[in-house]
């Protein structure tokens, strides 16, 4: 049997890449559909880095784009080495596999939080159905990619799923 390694580290990185990518394509089509391309990584930007409570939706601000990008990278690097970290875990601890369950729904409900809060700090810019859309896109693809790097998590599912 062949054994592989893997690292946290890199796994975490192109986990939360590809959550965040996955993200950006998608606000990147709504913005294109509706006219404005860039219009929610500049409002975003706007509003969570820079720290302005009335962002200028009149045109495009290249910095807060810019800030708003690595601040959304970041934050999902962040958040795919936690998934990595647990990932790792769940192979061979069967309680963890329970946790994988419980960590998507608190990123979910988190995400709901999210919304509402910036929903009033946008002053209604954003439909929430189109960010709960992103939210879940970068799961699928987050959950997807650590699904195809671990074939062991899978053999543990088959033998003890959930840990129960």
């Amino acid at each position: 049997m062949v054994r592989h390694h893997h690292s946290v580290f890199k796994e975490g990185i192109l986990a939360g890449s590809l959550g965040a990518l996955a993200v950006a394509v998608w606000f990147l089509v709504v913005d294109i559909a509706n006219g404005h391309p860039l219009f929610t990584p500049s409002v975003l930007g706007q509003i969570i880095v820079q720290g302005q409570t009335t962002p200028d939706v009149s045109q495009i601000k290249p910095d807060a784009v810019f800030l708003y990008t690595l601040f959304h990278l970041a934050a999902f690097i962040v958040f795919g080495w936690a998934v990595t970290k647990v990932v790792h875990l769940a192979v061979n601890l069967p309680i963890v596999r329970f946790g994988l369950v419980m960590l998507f729904v608190a990123f979910e409900v988190f995400f709901w939080a999210f919304t509402y809060i910036f929903l009033e700090g946008t002053h209604g810019l954003f439909p929430r159905g189109s960010i709960l859309i992103a939210n879940t896109i970068a799961a699928v693809v987050m959950a997807t990619y650590l699904w195809r790097r671990h074939p062991a998590l899978k053999r543990a599912l088959m033998h003890d799923p959930l840990g129960m």
